[in-house]
């Protein structure tokens, strides 16, 4: 991350941690540790400030959804973020690969290669004069409709 990127709602900037400094970085190390351990995420590093970007081309915007929300988190929750992908994909990740099939967090994969996967499967069912059955449903707003408990509450 660049030394002085947009900080969060807590107005740390990445640049005091690059330095490297023994004063910040032994603290720190303690809270991640602790983060972990309890598996509690501190209150200040869940507050974040959202700014609502255009979408370009949208005709209409008076809907949420012609706008993406960036936000600006804690630098230090990001840091955290960080650490556990590297722990990930240098540990976990090695010794038990993803599937070739998993899109998610593999580089070169997203939405748009399984799409592109599934439509060549049903594509050689139908060369091969097979059926091919497909479940789609549509997740929309799901969180919208969760409670913080996780139950969800349907409409």
């Amino acid at each position: 991350m660049s030394p002085f990127k947009s900080p969060g709602e807590d107005g740390i900037f990445p640049a005091p941690l690059q330095k490297r400094s023994t004063y910040l970085l032994n603290p720190i190390k303690c809270i991640y540790r602790a983060s972990l351990a309890l598996g509690y995420i501190p209150i200040a590093w869940r507050i974040a400030r959202v700014a609502f970007i255009p979408k370009p081309g949208k005709i209409d915007y008076t809907t949420a959804k012609s706008f993406r929300p960036i936000s600006l988190t804690s630098f230090l929750l990001k840091g955290l973020e960080k650490l556990m992908d590297r722990y990930l994909r240098d540990g976990p990740m090695v010794t038990l690969p993803i599937h070739p099939r998993q899109h998610a967090y593999q580089a070169g994969k997203s939405t748009e290669s399984a799409l592109h996967q599934l439509v060549g499967r049903i594509e050689r069912a139908l060369n091969a004069k097979e059926y091919t059955l497909g479940v789609l449903f549509d997740i929309e707003e799901a969180f919208d409709n969760t409670t913080m408990t996780g139950k969800f509450t349907g409409r």
